[in-house]
């Protein structure tokens, strides 16, 4: 499924046609009959409701192309003989072709709008939201960029106080498409968004104000897409890619994994992330912990083989002789629990020099990175896992700013230094530098301690099984978000830990 920013949709609205001969006017009654069967079927008659034509819709319209759906809308409400009304809050000089042409069908249809641009006329028309049934939010589009000010934001308050359905028409009123910034925007129950996906739509607090979206065919070809492929999409049980298993193997076929995690105070690191990958199908897994600790995992870890990390005489880590221990392996996690000592930075800077097999660094072995610069460089081809405190501190920049265009920040990060991010959030992002997949799956049990070396260790078991990187990241994220909600049907998400997802891993 495909994620768009506003500049993609833009470019396959025009395409559209300017090379598939599909007029503009065709795409916006397509879009806004899509709506209005949506809100017919789904919200005035839905199964087992008798039809009342007596329910009252208010559709607010601006003067874009997104007021232009919503004029379409209301036309064909009208046409079902709903009692249909209409706001108008934009600017009659300002609209489109398309966008005049259903505002003068929906006046011939009789459809009552009020124009209303100004706080003082919207109290002189004395509209009182309670006394509808159903709110259409079609006042600003995708095109909005900044935050809303003045007029709009009184009006956008009053809306959300509304106790009523709200419907956005391609993104709520107030959120930028891009970067979900969405501060003052309309709050709604469902947005029903044209084509495919926005950034906005998963991104920041726009995911909170656009309640459930779907997405409504305009009639835009599908080998467009298939063509200029977009750079987003959304993970789902459709695409998502897990290891495949035969039945004629041995552990030889599910890959050997090394991990490098644990420093006293924090075994859990090591045992959950261990756990995780052995849930999640690794043939055969190593845990290299710190000398003094062997007593713990011996015990914690019965179906993983565990190893001091090899010292000198002087008590500095043996990189090279951890190197030889490694070199049979097919994929390695380094990081949960390691701590930021010189001695893991050394080892750290050894195996970024070194290993040329999939890795996946997260935890520490993010925050010893963060502390030198020039282990920056030495990320190309590699995978990190940051939440986005760390990769704040990975990148230099402020988590406000990451927040006001994650995804650029993202691209620009993995761009520079060659790697493949997976950014941890509510929404988490994977990204090489040029695409970007989003997973939206999960719930608030996975803001919890541990849940990131589950994920850590998800990962590297796909790796070891036979996934890219790209692939193993987001079919991790996938399977980590999907075992949480299912958990949550038997106990409150509040009381879930990461063994609960350990033990939910491929279960249900």
């Amino acid at each position: 499924m495909w994620v768009l920013s506003k500049e993609e949709m833009r470019f396959y609205d025009k395409y559209t046609i300017e090379k598939r001969g599909i007029p503009g006017k065709e795409l916006m009654e397509n879009a806004g009959r899509g709506c209005a069967q949506f809100l017919r079927n789904e919200i005035l008659e839905s199964a087992g409701v008798v039809r009342d034509l007596a329910q009252k819709i208010i559709v607010f319209c601006g003067n874009g192309n997104n007021g232009g759906d919503g004029f379409v809308i209301a036309r064909y409400l009208k046409q079902w003989e709903y009692k249909v009304e209409i706001v108008f809050t934009g600017r009659k000089e300002k609209m489109s072709p398309e966008t005049r042409e259903n505002y003068a069908e929906c006046l011939k249809l009789e459809i009552p709008i009020r124009s209303i641009q100004e706080e003082k006329a919207w109290k002189k028309a004395e509209i009182d939201l309670e006394n509808y049934d159903v709110l259409v939010d079609a006042i600003f589009g995708i095109g909005f960029q900044g935050e809303v000010e003045g007029f709009y934001k009184e009006l956008f308050k009053i809306i959300n106080q509304a106790d009523l359905p709200k419907i956005a028409i391609d993104i709520s009123s107030g959120t930028e498409a891009d970067t979900g910034k969405a501060a003052n925007a309309i709050i709604s129950d469902y947005t029903l968004t044209m084509a495919a996906f926005k950034y906005g739509h998963f991104l920041g607090e726009g995911s909170e104000k656009a309640g459930e979206v779907l997405v409504i065919d305009i009639g835009i070809p599908e080998e467009v897409f298939l063509k200029y492929p977009p750079a987003g999409k959304l993970v789902t049980v459709d695409n998502v890619k897990f290891p495949l298993r035969y039945k004629s193997s041995h552990k030889g076929n599910y890959g050997k994994i090394g991990i490098i995690a644990a420093s006293p105070g924090y075994s859990g690191a090591a045992i959950m992330s261990a756990r995780a990958a052995l849930r999640a199908g690794a043939g055969l897994i190593k845990l290299f912990h710190p000398t003094g600790m062997e007593s713990i995992f011996e015990t914690a870890l019965t179906e993983v083989m565990t190893h001091p990390i090899p010292l000198l005489k002087n008590k500095e880590i043996d990189s090279s002789m951890l190197f030889k221990q490694l070199e049979d392996l097919d994929a390695l996690l380094v990081g949960p629990g390691i701590g930021t000592s010189s001695q893991m930075g050394k080892m750290l800077e050894f195996l970024l020099e070194n290993w040329q097999k999939a890795i996946v660094l997260d935890a520490d072995a993010l925050n010893l990175i963060s502390q030198r610069e020039n282990l920056k460089k030495k990320l190309k081809g590699k995978l990190i896992t940051p939440h986005i405190g760390e990769f704040a501190r990975l990148s230099g920049i402020k988590i406000s700013q990451i927040q006001a265009d994650t995804i650029q920040t993202l691209k620009d990060f993995a761009g520079k230094y060659n790697c493949y991010v997976l950014l941890k959030s509510f929404t988490t992002v994977f990204s090489d530098g040029e695409k970007v997949i989003f997973n939206i799956t999960g719930n608030d049990g996975l803001s919890t301690g541990g849940s990131g070396d589950v994920l850590a260790g998800i990962i590297v078991s796909f790796l070891g099984q036979k996934l890219d990187l790209e692939n193993a990241a987001v079919s991790a994220s996938y399977l980590l978000g999907t075992t949480a909600e299912k958990v949550a049907e038997t106990r409150n998400p509040a009381s879930i830990i990461p063994t609960d997802i350990i033990e939910g891993l491929f279960k249900y």
